[in-house]
């Protein structure tokens, strides 16, 4: 039995007549009468009483039809999923994120993307960078937002926006009531509180070469891994700061932010398997594409 003896036995059930159904069918009368005859034979009943002047379903017919009718409709609605499923608009994301992504573009890539293609199942894990190159290694992460660069060659990755730094002092610093831009040499003799390299290097590393820029290696006192943290700390006058641009999003009334003359950007990129088949992967990196092309985000 194929899908086809279903559709021509329904088109039969429907109009009562041999003709007209073969006309709504697109067929000659005498290959649809065929069909629908191997059909009877391979279910062993008849499903149609026929005279030479009508036609009538047999109490096994309305049953089967009223059967055609859930089989069918189920089957398209598989086809419709699988399609789907291909696409990429349906499945589940996990997406990996670090730090100030939370505050700068992750709303508008989740919001988009949830926009666009509401039927993907989104699963957002928050992770340092060195994390997230690992989970994505092992299959944990289909997805990750992190700030290269990346140790390993089978991670590939496409810069989504580039940054500036902020200086990050406590309220009542000495240096707080500076005019902008804050030249970062005189910090040389400051606690700085920092993410560990481990987290991140390419984070990490922009912030010692901002200070190596300003002529000195940053006195590390505290480390932190998220940016809410960091500001905290910065409030409770344990040092003083360089983060993302985006972490001013943060807000803390004890604390103040600083631009700075050196420049020095922070890049985050969006990460992948380079071995990743995923089509929810492809169509995610397709919007990331188009929210750049677009400015929507930058």
């Amino acid at each position: 039995m194929e899908i086809r003896h279903l559709i021509y036995f329904q088109a039969v059930a429907k109009y009562l007549n041999f003709s007209k159904a073969a006309k709504s069918l697109n067929i000659s009368q005498p290959p649809l009468s065929m069909q629908i005859a191997q059909l009877e034979e391979e279910i062993g009943v008849r499903l149609f009483h026929r005279t030479n002047r009508k036609v009538e379903l047999t109490e096994a017919g309305y049953y089967f039809n009223s059967s055609c009718d859930f089989i069918i409709n189920l089957l398209n609605k598989e086809i419709d999923t699988t399609k789907k499923i291909h696409a990429g608009e349906l499945g589940t994301i996990v997406l990996g994120f670090s730090g100030s992504a939370v505050y700068d573009i992750l709303p508008t890539i989740i919001k988009e993307m949830k926009l666009r293609h509401p039927n993907l199942n989104i699963v957002v894990e928050q992770h340092t960078s060195g994390e997230q190159e690992k989970l994505l290694l092992n299959g944990h992460l289909n997805l990750g937002i992190l700030v290269p660069p990346v140790s390993n060659e089978k991670i590939k990755f496409l810069p989504i926006n580039q940054e500036d730094f902020k200086l990050v002092l406590p309220l009542d610093h000495e240096y707080s009531k500076l005019p902008e831009p804050i030249d970062l040499s005189i910090l040389k003799d400051e606690d700085f509180i920092m993410t560990p390299e481990e987290s991140g290097k390419g984070y990490y590393d922009s912030v010692i070469s901002l200070c190596n820029n300003a002529g000195f290696y940053p006195v590390i006192a505290q480390r932190a891994q998220e940016q809410q943290t960091i500001i905290s700390l910065v409030a409770s006058e344990l040092g003083v700061a360089l983060v993302p641009n985006s972490s001013t999003n943060i807000i803390n009334s004890d604390v103040v932010f600083k631009s700075i003359k050196q420049q020095y950007k922070k890049t985050t990129a969006l990460a992948w398997h380079v071995d990743s088949q995923s089509p929810g992967v492809k169509l995610f990196r397709k919007l990331i594409n188009n929210l750049i092309d677009t400015g929507k985000i930058k």
